[in-house]
């Protein structure tokens, strides 16, 4: 019932996208999230379909952690647990790639328990494919793996554990192979190009604070006692205590290196839940504080479910409508829609809301980058070459004086028409002679190519209103400092060597890079270029 009353949020409609062109390999994800909802979608097309295979993996991964605590007359306790984790619930009905993750890590761990009890090469078989899955889930399975061979090297040595690793490499090559035809976009955007800001304290400080409570509201907290005082009796329970402080810490110490999502340790809420279970079920006083936190935690957990289905946002305070916006989009994509009609619509920094609006409108949305913004799946698609020569609808992500306004919506959603749509972000810029050791003030000269595809017929004079002009551009962090436009671009100039000085700022901040883009008349520059770090 949740799964079909909720409307869909941003990330699953996203996904949903996904779905829609089959693939072994997503800008920023595996492709089993995509695989997931397609099954479900091809049963039911809506909401309920897109979520309907993370409704059966959670069932199920309710009953493999069954198996795996197995409770012996404590049943009501381990679900007053199971029960007390928020995340599990919404999880447990939305479409996100923690959902097949979470299925696959419960049934690795499963396996696991039996494989280091008495390993074979029928359970390293099992072992590997299911390995597999969780990495094709989410990146995060390598975590998860890496740990496990952490708790016991002597892993290294062992054959059957080399035979789950090759059957486990084997159903990894297609998506491999996706990411070496791609150009690796998930190894450079998660790695490289997700963290451009400077270290913050806040980043480590609120990681430290969240994870509190993410396996909450409460629960977490009992989740890190019982992990602190129980004891690991065997190889098995060795490893669930790697999972669970090796994960911590990892994630922890990635906060040094830029902003960590709260629920990226939501793969711990496994090996939490076995220590919590054998903790707090000792005794008639832990089993009371248990009995406290469930009702407490319940009784949250159910009023926010119930407030995500209610659209409040005529009815109650803006800081209750503000808390479930995230659930609430058809009524802003179908107003967009009554205006741009059949024509498409570009969402400008945002494939969020041009999945909402293709879902929900049943129309053509995409994502328009710029520089202020970041490459997405509508990159990898080609989005713009889809659209290019065509009218489209303009949705821009800030204030521009002039626009027109779309009235009766939650916000203020400004909009443009453009005749004969042009954008060049599939033109690559490529920089020679580049140094990264200089001076304030310095002149660096450079040799640039802009590379055309070859497979495509490009224009750049197709159309006069928007003439296309070459600039570059100082970024702190992920801050513009300045953006300076060098020359006009026109065909005769792609695929040549272009000679171009930059002029390096006076003052050098710590975080200084330099990239190149292409205006299309009005329009933000595109992202063209790798960023270049400037010592």
């Amino acid at each position: 019932m949740q799964a079909f009353y909720t409307d869909l949020t941003a990330d699953e409609a996203y996904y949903w996208m996904y779905s829609r062109q089959p693939a072994w390999g997503y800008f920023d994800h595996p492709p089993f999230v995509a695989l997931m909802i397609r099954w479900g979608y091809s049963l039911f097309p809506n909401e309920l379909g897109v979520r309907f295979v993370p409704v059966v993996f959670s069932t199920l991964t309710i009953a493999f952690l069954e198996k795996l605590i197995q409770p012996r007359g404590e049943l009501k306790s381990f679900f007053m647990l199971v029960a007390s984790v928020g995340i599990l619930h919404f999880v447990g009905f939305m479409a996100l790639p923690d959902s097949p993750l979470l299925f696959f890590s419960a049934a690795y761990l499963l396996l696991y328990r039996s494989f280091a009890a008495e390993p074979d090469m029928r359970k390293a078989f099992f072992l590997g494919c299911v390995a597999a899955m969780m990495c094709l889930s989410k990146y995060h399975g390598v975590i998860i793996i890496g740990l496990t061979v952490l708790s016991n090297p002597k892993w290294l040595v062992n054959r059957y554990f080399w035979f789950a690793a090759l059957v486990g490499l084997i159903l990894l090559v297609p998506h491999i192979l996706w990411q070496v035809e791609a150009g690796f976009p998930s190894i450079r955007y998660h790695l490289f190009e997700r963290s451009r800001e400077p270290y913050r304290f806040s980043y480590t400080l609120e990681y430290v604070l969240t994870q509190l409570f993410v396996l909450g509201p409460v629960t977490g907290i009992l989740f890190f006692v019982a992990a602190a005082r129980e004891k690991a009796t065997d190889i098995f329970e060795r490893a669930l205590k790697f999972l669970f402080w090796g994960g911590y810490l990892f994630f922890f110490l990635m906060s040094f290196k830029g902003r960590v999502e709260g629920h990226w340790t939501l793969y711990t809420v496994l090996p939490g839940l076995y220590f919590a279970y054998r903790f707090w079920t000792k005794g008639e006083q832990r089993k009371r504080v248990l009995s406290y936190v469930f009702w407490f935690s319940i009784s949250l957990i159910i009023a926010a479910r119930i407030l995500i289905v209610v659209d409040f946002k005529d009815e109650a305070p803006s800081v209750l409508a503000d808390l479930t916006k995230p659930f609430h989009n058809r009524e802003d994509m179908l107003a967009i829609k009554r205006v741009a009609g059949d024509r498409p619509v570009a969402f400008m920094n945002s494939y969020q809301k041009a999945s909402l609006y293709t879902f929900y409108s049943g129309s053509e949305g995409f994502s328009l980058n710029n520089i202020m913004g970041r490459k997405n799946q509508f990159d990898i698609w080609n989005a713009e070459d889809t659209y290019r020569g065509r009218t489209i609808m303009l949705v821009p992500n800030y204030d521009i004086k002039g626009f027109e306004r779309i009235p009766g919506v939650s916000e203020d959603i400004q909009y443009v028409f453009i005749e004969n749509f042009q954008s060049f972000s599939c033109i690559r810029i490529d920089v020679s002679g580049f140094r990264q050791m200089v001076e304030a003030g310095d002149t660096l000269h450079l040799t640039l190519r802009l590379t055309a595809p070859a497979d495509r017929h490009l224009d750049l004079s197709a159309n006069p209103q928007l003439p296309v002009y070459l600039y570059y551009e100082f970024f702190e962090g992920g801050r513009l400092l300045k953006k300076v436009k060098v020359r006009p671009i026109s065909n005769e100039l792609l695929n040549k060597p272009l000679s171009v000085d930059v002029v390096l700022p006076e003052a050098l901040p710590a975080h200084l890079s330099l990239s190149f883009s292409l205006k299309a008349g009005w329009l933000p520059l595109t992202i063209n270029s790798r960023r270049y770090v400037v010592l």
